[in-house]
């Protein structure tokens, strides 16, 4: 009888497990960024600006998103939203993100950092870059 309810017990708690594990949710695995692109002060137009979200891809090769720099210098990348799938006990991912720009066919990095957490990486990363400044950091970063 006891062995019973505890077979119960186990069937019970892995439907429950596995019907959490099921449900699908949309999380940000970015921030948002925007801000400005100057070379020696003067704002850089049209210019690629990439967001990558691949570990050590510092020339942003594969990058998820891009945008070109107004006549301005000013940029905005949304934040990158994917699906995943909850799993309990193993909620904790590893988020990186690099921010590049292709100006006159050279890639500059301008930005990368990381998180490791769970649910949605929140708010908005602002940087104001020059490239002219590109040793050993080109932007001046803040949140």
């Amino acid at each position: 009888m006891l062995t019973r309810i505890f077979f119960i017990l186990y069937l019970s708690f892995i439907f429950i497990l596995t019907g959490c594990s099921i449900s699908s949710q949309n999380r940000s695995i970015s921030p948002h960024f925007n801000g400005i692109l100057q070379f020696n002060g003067k704002p850089v137009a049209n210019t690629k600006i990439m967001l990558s979200l691949t570990s050590g891809d510092k020339s942003c090769r594969q990058s998820r998103d891009s945008t070109l720099t107004n006549p301005q210098g000013k940029f905005n990348l949304k934040a990158i939203i994917e699906e995943y799938t909850y799993t309990p006990f193993v909620n904790y991912k590893l988020d990186e993100w690099v921010i590049c720009a292709n100006y006159n066919n050279q890639i500059y990095t301008l930005y990368s950092n990381n998180r490791y957490g769970s649910g949605n990486v929140t708010g908005s990363i602002y940087l104001e870059c020059d490239l002219v400044k590109s040793s050993p950091k080109p932007c001046i970063v803040s949140h």
